[in-house]
């Protein structure tokens, strides 16, 4: 990836908040970094990798997902172009991966030592102060995706899922899910044959019809009060 592209990649990206382009520019310029590309069967890093550095996505998108003792994977999120990789975990007393990590596709990361890194922000407040809120944001995220696996039923997960699709599309009448039955099955820690019963009983109640990726809203009110 050329020069341009990374700095077009970072003044989008949340940690080069408020960064004018020669600010950028003079960031590329004074601290050491690289880049490395990823293929679609590589892998990134490990649950209980060292977390060493800085990893943020230029291109494609990165898989952050448990796996359990039975084999069974539960995605915690995808990580897109501008997004830190375990931004958390960097400076954390045990610096380590808390989840596998693998590229969707074809991906690029910057890389940049922590020790690096840190030079960086000990020179610039506002790059410290866009670092600090994302770890806080990553903690907030971290508390709802606790609760919403832990504390609600598939039904519920799935009703609120889907609901969160009408208002992102713009549409209460027909959503398109961007996602196969087996990955969904995946981002929600169950079965696919748990998951495919669970949308066979939504539709047996007249909440929803599938047809395929295509979910129809049928009951949006009787959705939200599952």
């Amino acid at each position: 990836m050329d020069i341009e592209m990374i700095k077009e990649v970072l003044s989008k990206s949340s940690l080069f908040k408020g960064f004018s382009e020669n600010d950028i520019e003079e960031f590329l310029s004074l601290y050491i970094y690289k880049t490395e590309t990823y293929s679609k069967n590589d892998i990134i890093a490990l649950m209980g990798d060292p977390c060493q550095f800085l990893l943020l996505v230029l291109e494609g998108n990165a898989i952050a997902r448990m796996v359990s003792d039975s084999g069974k994977y539960l995605q915690i999120e995808k990580i897109g172009a501008g997004r830190i990789l375990a931004p958390a975990m960097l400076f954390a007393t045990k610096s380590e991966f808390p989840v596998n990590v693998i590229p969707e596709g074809d991906l690029s990361l910057l890389k940049m030592s922590k020790k690096e890194f840190l030079k960086a922000m000990q020179a610039n407040s506002n790059l410290l102060f866009n670092f600090i809120q994302i770890v806080s944001d990553i903690n907030r995220f971290l508390s709802d995706k606790i609760h919403f696996l832990s504390l609600m039923s598939l039904k519920l997960k799935l009703a609120q899922y889907f609901l969160s699709f009408t208002e992102l599309q713009n549409n209460d009448k027909v959503i398109e899910i961007p996602m196969g039955r087996q990955e969904l099955a995946d981002k929600f820690g169950v079965s696919r044959q748990s998951l495919i019963r669970t949308l066979t009983e939504l539709e047996e109640e007249q909440l929803i019809q599938v047809n395929n990726r295509q979910i129809a809203i049928l009951d949006r009110d009787g959705l939200k009060n599952l």
